[in-house]
């Protein structure tokens, strides 16, 4: 018998109960879904008017890592690119900031990577999209109705055989299948595309990303070196 079994707490068998602690938990998801657009869109806002150099910073990812507890330069940059995302589709009265409803996080992600390939104006073209495909539902325009969006829109264009291949029986491409195989292989698309935010948009933000990099190493670097001081003592 393992010894760190966990014990549970006797189980609910009121339903009126459990309504009560399902509609509260609900209740704080939805507030912090709503607020976490609208930090993204304040984030985006302080990055546009450059507040980090007002307190002595050259970067602002370093700043509102150093202001906001537990957030790291790289998370600052994805914020701020869904922020930039919310901001514009508030702008063309697609959503309400004050209480942004029918959307979510990994949406708003999804669409910052349409606009920084295709436009603000195709963004918003499927997020309108996106809109009339969960019309008449309870979903939001999350990250999948954004992929799906983008398959209608932009649909992926079919390979012609050539002439001297007419004679080669059809081949039916099959879906591939639920298998572990399949769900590795889309954690690591996943894990890609979370990397892909945290690539630099500019030579300018490149090379001050590298000059954070270096001064972060110097430091680590003489921290190891005071460390190693301090034990041949």
């Amino acid at each position: 018998m393992n010894g760190k079994q966990e014990i549970l707490g006797p189980a609910i068998t009121d339903r009126g109960q459990a309504d009560i602690m399902v509609q509260h938990a609900v209740s704080l998801f939805n507030e912090a879904k709503r607020a976490t657009i609208q930090v993204m869109a304040d984030i985006r806002r302080l990055q546009d008017r450059q507040v980090h150099t007002l307190y002595g910073y050259g970067d602002f990812g370093r700043w509102a890592a150093d202001t906001f507890e537990g957030m790291k330069a790289g998370n600052v940059r994805q914020l701020a690119r869904a922020g930039a995302v919310a901001l514009e589709l508030d702008r063309r009265k697609l959503i309400d900031l004050d209480n942004p409803k029918g959307v979510g996080t990994t949406g708003l992600r999804e669409l910052a990577t349409i606009a920084g390939k295709y436009g603000n104006d195709h963004m918003a073209s499927v997020f309108i999209t996106c809109v009339s495909l969960i019309d008449g539902t309870s979903r939001e325009v999350s990250g999948s109705v954004v992929e799906a969006a983008m398959r209608l829109l932009m649909p992926v264009p079919v390979v012609e055989l050539e002439s001297g291949l007419a004679g080669t029986p059809d081949v039916e491409i099959e879906d591939e299948p639920d298998t572990e195989y399949g769900e590795k292989v889309q954690e690591l698309i996943e894990h890609i595309r979370d990397l892909s935010y945290d690539l630099p948009e500019s030579l300018a933000e490149l090379h001050d990303a590298i000059k954070q990099l270096t001064r972060q190493f110097l430091v680590e670097k003489a921290d190891v070196d005071q460390q190693w001081i301090e034990g041949t003592r």
